[in-house]
């Protein structure tokens, strides 16, 4: 094993992330199967109830031999960075985010710097949805 003092930052929000902000994008927030969990667990989007979280990154680490912190509320942030940056071993930081914020700005494939995607466009309420902005989310072929 190389020992290497690799930093890594997971932005954890028990859904398959890319696949949700698709799915606000051009299906108006229909989900189809991206909740990351057992079902018959209860979606806790305050991520208070640890023992439903999954994956367990912390463990999972554990089992590579990795330091791994995780980190539920924001004010916690600023401090688990800063351990992590003067670790002198691998560290990763599981860092627990709602479902719904979206990765921005984002190109769409195939689609150039001129068509970026700067707001948030949801179907759940706390924003508009694709079709009442009128736009076509273009599909790259």
């Amino acid at each position: 094993m190389e020992r290497l003092p690799v930093k890594c930052i997971i932005l954890n929000n028990q859904h398959l992330g890319m696949v949700v902000q698709w799915e606000d994008l051009k299906y108006d927030s229909n989900r189809a199967q991206t909740f990351l969990a057992d079902p018959h667990d209860n979606y806790d989007p305050t991520h208070k109830t640890e023992d439903v979280i999954y994956p367990n990154y912390p463990l999972i680490c554990a089992g590579f031999g990795v330091k791994c912190e995780r980190v539920l509320r924001i004010e916690e942030l600023p401090a688990a960075i800063t351990r992590m940056i003067e670790s002198p071993e691998a560290y990763v930081l599981d860092v627990m985010v709602p479902h719904d914020v979206h990765v921005l700005p984002m190109i769409l494939g195939g689609m150039s710097y001129k068509d970026v995607i700067l707001e948030r466009i949801a179907g759940d309420g706390s924003a508009k949805k694709a079709s009442e902005l009128g736009k076509e989310i273009p599909t790259a072929l």
